[in-house]
């Protein structure tokens, strides 16, 4: 991955809850109908891919699976989520297809112009320098590829209030954030072209009520066999902050795609 980030953030322990939320090898909300927003139709079908920031590999099985990818590389920098990937990657058949590999944080580990397509969803937020990711991005891909992703993005000052405040203090994340316009800056300044961003906070504070339904009675018993009351308290207290972050305006995922220009 491009640039630092925090490694050994995603522990089993707290992988578990969040696919308890969101779904078997998903670490972000939405699951594979949020991977099917941010391809918005697009056709990656026989394109030569890389899934940056990868987790637990669900996504880039999925690429490959469903949306016909010829070839994807997923990368991540903690070795548990690699390991955990390429297990994944086997039961679904498609260890000819679909690889992951553990890398440092710092440049891609890829030749330049190798790729047809750069995807990474909800892993840019870690990374404090964004422009020399988008830069690596653009490097790998061949004339003419795309970008995907989706990050988590903030609003503006106004919106950092004391609620969204104290979701931040709480969940202790190695969030680096920025808002809609100095992402989409970011991009262009690059060297990407055709670049798009969609703000789906709305869509958010609707997938937030239904995460929060989940950490109610028989289903919040079900998290806490699973992991513990401790840290199953510590997750309805989360969501719970979350929300207000959400709903203030503070948290925004957004998706945006970019193209390399054909030269």
């Amino acid at each position: 991955m491009s640039t630092s980030a925090a490694t050994a953030q995603y522990s089993d322990q707290f992988n578990t809850a969040l696919q308890w939320m969101w779904g078997d090898g998903y670490l972000a909300p939405g699951g594979p109908e949020e991977v099917k927003e941010m391809l918005g139709g697009l056709s990656i079908k026989g394109a030569e891919v890389a899934d940056i920031g990868c987790g637990l590999g669900a996504i880039a099985v999925l690429l490959a699976e469903k949306y016909e990818a010829r070839t994807v590389v997923g990368i991540d920098v903690e070795a548990h989520l690699i390991e955990q990937s390429n297990v994944r990657a086997m039961k679904a058949g498609l260890e000819d297809r679909v690889r992951f590999e553990l890398v440092e944080p710092g440049p891609l580990p890829l030749a330049d112009e190798c790729l047809d397509v750069v995807f990474s969803k909800d892993a840019i937020v870690h990374m404090t320098d964004k422009v020399a990711f988008y830069k690596e991005a653009l490097r790998v891909l061949r004339p003419g590829g795309l970008m995907i992703g989706s990050d988590w993005l903030r609003g503006d000052e106004k919106t950092l209030t004391a609620d969204a405040q104290q979701w931040l203090d709480f969940v202790h994340l190695d969030f680096k954030m920025l808002d809609l316009e100095n992402t989409r800056t970011a991009i262009l300044s690059a060297g990407f072209e055709q670049v798009s961003l969609r703000d789906r906070n709305n869509w958010y504070q609707q997938e937030i009520e239904k995460e929060l339904r989940a950490l109610e009675g028989e289903k919040f018993d079900g998290l806490i066999n699973l992991i513990g009351e401790e840290e199953a308290k510590y997750r309805r207290e989360s969501s719970r902050l979350k929300k207000n972050a959400i709903n203030d305006g503070f948290l925004r995922p957004t998706h945006f795609i970019g193209y390399k220009p054909k030269g």
